[in-house]
This record gives C-alpha cells, sequence and structure tokens, in this order.
C-alpha cells in the first residue's frame, strides 16, 4: 500500500518486548517498551514485483536491525518456520 500511495515507510525499533511477553507465556507482563522512530523511507517501484518487494522488505529489516542493534537473521517467516518444524521432528 505505502509503495502504491506513495506513503512513507517509518522503521521502529522497539525494545524490551521479549521481556513483556517472553515465548510460551500466555498473559504479557505490565512493562514499558522503548522504541526508536527512523526517518522515513520512500519506495517507488512496481508493487506487484515480488522480487521488488523483496528487496523493500530486506532494506527496511536491514534499517531496523542498525536501529536496534539487533542481529540480522537472514530468513522470512516461512522459511524459519519450516525449519523450525524440521528441528523439532
Amino acid at each position: 500500500m505505502a509503495i502504491e500511495s506513495g506513503a512513507p515507510i517509518i522503521p521502529v525499533a522497539m525494545f524490551n518486548t521479549e521481556k513483556i511477553q517472553p515465548t510460551g507465556t500466555v498473559i504479557p507482563k505490565v512493562m514499558r517498551v522503548k522504541m526508536i522512530f527512523g526517518e522515513p523511507m520512500y519506495f517507488d517501484g512496481d508493487s506487484t514485483d515480488l522480487q521488488y518487494l523483496r528487496e523493500v522488505t530486506d532494506q527496511i529489516m536491514s534499517t531496523i536491525q542498525e536501529m536496534s542493534g539487533q542481529e540480522y537473521v537472514d530468513a522470512y517467516a516461512t522459511k524459519a518456520k519450516k525449519t523450525t518444524e524440521e528441528s523439532e521432528d
């Protein structure tokens, strides 16, 4: 939608989310989340081009990684889910 409308994408790095609701818990703890907002990012390519959308996603994730200092994991959700399922077998 942002590409089609020309709206900016605002990258946001969030901290302490893993402490608020650790994996496996149902009810989150009441805590503050630190958030850092990055500079607006604009994209104007073809929103139907899946390769372009993947590149945009990579750019956004790289920006968030730089803002947060977290390690970048080069795996998409579908691949990560499959890897997790295979390791549980």
